[in-house]
């Protein structure tokens, strides 16, 4: 994953996704709900999915703040140990957000859903990155 919140993280592409996700999940999330057009039917879906983004940049900005806290004074073998507990909360959060994505899309209609795909981490494609960054490892060729 790196050690940045660039771009990538819970998003990926253009629109700022890293930054605004993680400095402020329910702005970023309240703009994806009104840009979907989230209707009072569709809130419980919604809620559920956006319960699992909120704990999960909460996750990554935490396990983040921790390795940059302990980087400086940290041996080889406990920077090697950071770094594969960030990929194991990595995978995790993947795994959480993209799960609950799969379970809203039920939910939504079929202009939504082909707006979520576009929009929301976890169904982002991999080429525009949460999930870029923050999907499943990448294979080496």
């Amino acid at each position: 994953m790196g050690m940045g919140m660039g771009p990538g993280m819970m998003g990926g592409g253009g629109r700022g996704v890293g930054l605004g996700l993680m400095a402020d999940p329910e702005s970023y999330l309240a703009g994806l709900k009104s840009e979907l057009g989230i209707t009072a039917t569709q809130e419980p879906a919604w809620d559920a999915y956006a319960e699992a983004v909120k704990t999960s940049a909460e996750q990554m900005r935490g396990a983040h703040q921790t390795m940059y806290e302990a980087m400086g004074t940290a041996t080889w073998q406990e920077r090697q140990d950071m770094m594969n507990r960030m990929f194991e909360t990595r995978q995790e959060a993947y795994t959480r957000v993209h799960t609950a994505a799969q379970k809203l899309l039920p939910a939504l209609t079929p202009t939504q859903r082909s707006k979520a795909m576009a929009l929301l981490p976890g169904l982002r494609a991999r080429a525009r990155g949460m999930m870029g960054r923050m999907g499943p490892p990448r294979s080496s060729p």
